[in-house]
């Protein structure tokens, strides 16, 4: 990590105290700033060394999250929360969240399509189609139908499923969304698979993306797709049904048996354009099946109780990936120091500060696992299990990636989106938080030390 010293410790103490942006417009020219509290002075470079050297060890392996020795980064973050004052969050008091992810891998040699049409039949293997994680093991037989881009969400008055009867069908999917769609907000059962299931589809066939079908023409992508694991969510696995992705010679095929022609079917998916739903005379037989092995994980989370008894039941949340990479095939460590050992330790060290003087509301520290494969431990605790219920938290920040900052004059193009050691960069603030999203000069909110004092005592 370049510079690390200096800027871990400008970072987390900024940070520490920045989050009240949320809450507070600060206008230092018409304000007497306080003196920058004592308890800062408990974020040195000496305890951020300590976590960081300890995270990036080779003894964790890279701290992957299905590996066996993740857990003793785990049982280190919480020692720590323990004896600073904190409280488990997890489901009995102690620091643990724990979940189940279900790793897959394509069976290639039981999975099969079978298509029947008038006068023909035919069949295809592995290859012809792929699998991702997200199917039903099993079988699913029906009418072909197309449904345009799956989605049905009556909150944004679009749905493809209308006026056109899936139920015990197959139905033939394009990618993306068409437009006046925001994505981000399509719940569970207005999209894929959980749509198809609403609607009561018996299985699905999924028309990859034109970036998708140009790199399954390329050598090996066979080979790399069979060998390829995917991790999800447990929860996420529930109750699906079968589902197939077409290669480019099925997608071709069954899109022609459609009346679409594959260029200028990409063409309408590339503007977000409509499709009109229409039934296909080929009835489909899919068999889809995955190896399946489960696995429990956890993420840590603590909470430091705050003093004033009617804002302690607010929380202020301070979060960050404490998961990185699985160890190579040969044996290659990759240590995550920056990603995110530098977020975990600047977390762990800020806990650490506000025990010394705790703040009015409540603290609630996270510390993710499974971010490199999905973000599923941030999603397993918002989506199913919040450790705190979602409309008590007051503001997030999570912090990521923080082990580097620019030098004076580096106009690396690689580095054009560092920041100095006296910035922090807030990254997708305009989607997230409206106020912090304001509150930026340009892509950094830049917070003076003196600025900082301010901010901190507001936040008590």
């Amino acid at each position: 990590m370049k510079h690390t010293k200096s800027f871990l410790v400008a970072v987390v103490f900024y940070v520490a105290v920045a989050f009240s942006v949320c809450t507070y417009a600060v206008t230092p020219s018409s304000v007497v700033l306080p003196s920058v509290p004592t308890t800062v002075d408990a974020i040195t470079p000496e305890e951020l060394r300590m976590h960081l050297q300890f995270l990036a060890s080779p003894e964790l392996g890279g701290r992957y999250t299905l590996a066996p020795n993740f857990a003793i980064a785990t049982r280190y973050l919480a020692a720590h929360l323990e004896a600073y004052g904190f409280h488990g969050a997890g489901e009995h008091n102690d620091f643990l969240q724990t979940f189940q992810v279900v790793s897959t891998r394509a069976d290639t040699a039981k999975s099969s399509l079978e298509l029947t049409s008038p006068g023909k039949e035919s069949a295809y293997h592995f290859g012809d189609f792929y699998m991702n994680g997200l199917t039903a093991n099993g079988y699913a037989q029906g009418q072909i139908v197309f449904v345009g881009y799956g989605v049905s969400a009556a909150s944004q008055q679009h749905d493809d499923y209308a006026g056109v009867d899936v139920k015990g069908k197959i139905v033939m999917i394009a990618p993306g969304a068409p437009a006046g769609i925001d994505a981000s907000r399509l719940g569970e059962n207005e999209e894929g698979q959980g749509a198809a299931r609403a609607h009561g589809a018996a299985g699905i066939l999924q028309v990859p993306s034109q970036r998708t079908l140009d790199f399954m023409k390329n050598k090996g992508f066979q080979e790399r797709a069979a060998a390829r694991e995917s991790v999800r969510l447990a929860r996420e696995t529930e109750g699906l049904v079968p589902m197939l992705t077409l290669g480019p010679a099925l997608a071709e095929e069954l899109l022609g048996d459609a009346g679409l022609d594959l260029k200028q079917f990409y063409e309408t998916v590339s503007r977000k354009q409509n499709f009109k739903a229409r039934q296909i005379n080929v009835t489909a037989k899919i068999g889809a099946f995955m190896q399946l092995t489960r696995t429990t994980t956890q993420n840590v989370a603590g909470i430091l109780e705050g003093t004033d008894p009617a804002l302690r039941n607010e929380y202020v949340v301070f979060s960050a990936h404490y998961d990185h990479l699985k160890t190579g095939p040969s044996g290659e460590i990759y240590p995550g120091a920056d990603d995110d050992g530098s977020g975990t330790t600047a977390v762990l060290s800020i806990a650490h500060a506000m025990s010394l003087s705790r703040p009015k509301r409540s603290v609630l520290v996270m510390f993710h696992a499974g971010e490199e494969l999905g973000l599923l431990g941030s999603e397993y605790n918002t989506d199913y299990a919040p450790v705190v219920p979602l409309d008590k938290l007051v503001a997030d920040l999570n912090i990521d990636m923080i082990g580097r900052s620019k030098p004076a004059g580096d106009k690396e193009m690689e580095d054009e989106h560092l920041t100095d050691a006296n910035s922090v960069y807030l990254v997708g603030s305009n989607r997230i938080s409206r106020e912090l999203h304001e509150d930026q000069r340009g892509n950094e909110f830049r917070v003076s030390k003196a600025e900082a004092g301010l901010l901190l005592q507001r936040s008590q």
